[in-house]
């Protein structure tokens, strides 16, 4: 039997509008609409790639008429990068919240990596869409991802004398072993922490 994977759920919304006679504000209307969207934006990307996905399987995944879709979105490259910009603020500020606690440096890089792990662990179809597929979707979402890869390596390195070629080059390494891994049939993010842990440790120490 195949296993079920979990739909992609970025906000607690309304799932189904009333055709006519409701008294929900438009407010709550256009948020449903547009979170509904991102959700649906990553589904498509998730099964067809980004250069197949199409609003038409974005707007059938989120049950959003066509009308709705171009009134939150200019196009499919502005809703995929509204997506990656919610995903990818989540991811950091998972990976931020894993090491506070920490008062050795040592200690809060290896929970910074862990925390970036779990954070895409908890649906692969998002961690898919962010580390990978993200690589095809054009100029405009390659500049958030150099911009989100760079917030990284500040995190991940602090105050620590690296310069940004060294930080960068982590980074990627960090970045390509979590990508080979979610195009395995079965991935399985959390067993890459101890080894990116070292990996991190080792670079640092280099």
């Amino acid at each position: 039997m195949k296993k079920r994977v979990a739909p992609v759920r970025l906000a607690s919304v309304v799932r189904t509008l009333p055709r006519r006679g409701h008294d929900l504000s438009r407010a709550t209307v256009r948020a449903s609409q547009r979170w509904r969207l991102l959700e649906g934006m990553i589904e498509s990307t998730a099964r067809h790639g980004y250069a197949g996905a199409s609003v038409a399987h974005v707007i059938a995944h989120a049950g959003v008429s066509r009308k709705a879709f171009y009134e939150h979105f200019a196009d499919k490259e502005d809703c995929f990068l509204a997506a990656y910009d919610v995903v990818s603020e989540r991811v950091l500020a998972d990976l931020i919240a894993a090491g506070t606690q920490r008062t050795s440096k040592s200690a809060r890089r290896t929970d910074y990596v862990v925390g970036f792990l779990t954070a895409l662990a908890r649906n692969l179809a998002v961690a898919r869409v962010f580390m990978v597929d993200v690589l095809g979707a054009g100029p405009r979402a390659l500049k958030r991802r150099d911009d989100l890869n760079h917030r990284f390596a500040d995190q991940l390195f602090g105050d620590a004398e690296v310069d940004t070629v060294h930080r960068l080059a982590v980074i990627g390494g960090v970045n390509a072993a979590v990508a080979s891994e979610l195009l395995r049939p079965a991935p399985d993010l959390i067993a890459l922490g101890p080894s990116l842990s070292a990996f991190v440790k080792a670079a640092l120490d280099a």
